[in-house]
């Protein structure tokens, strides 16, 4: 009697575990700025995504940064690459980069990482960013 209870009590409880364990694999992991600057020079071949706008772009980024400005850039720009590619997102002040990433672990990426406290806490931190202004294309007429 003991075992069957048991038994169902583990059946019960498995698939709570199991969700849990799998939100947590599928979860976007914030790093501050130290462990984010550390992770993204420990990778191999990581890709540094910038989602903020152009304009704020151009004029100061993380060195090494790709400007994805829009939903449909970001899906554009990540169709190409592998789902285990590590791929470190930030913006102004960490508040369109969490979307990005639930979009990206939405396509099956799996190691997506975001700058907590966003570029604004980087600058704070003294960490360096490139403020060679780039020129804006102009739209086609």
């Amino acid at each position: 009697m003991k075992s069957r209870i048991s038994a169902i009590v583990v059946l019960l409880i498995l698939p709570f575990l199991l969700l849990a364990q799998r939100q947590d694999v599928d979860s976007i992991r914030n790093l501050n700025p130290e462990e984010f600057y550390l992770k993204l020079h420990s990778e191999n071949n990581p890709v540094l995504i910038d989602s903020r706008t152009v304009d704020d772009f151009s004029k100061e980024r993380i060195h090494g940064a790709i400007l994805a400005e829009s939903k449909a850039d970001l899906i554009s720009f990540t169709d190409t690459l592998d789902r285990e590619t590590p791929l470190f997102l930030y913006c102004e002040y960490n508040q369109r980069s969490p979307a990005a990433c639930s979009l990206l672990i939405e396509k099956g990426f799996s190691n997506v990482y975001n700058l907590e406290g966003g570029l604004i806490q980087w600058r704070a931190l003294e960490y360096e960013t490139d403020r060679k202004r780039i020129k804006k294309k102009r739209k086609a007429p």
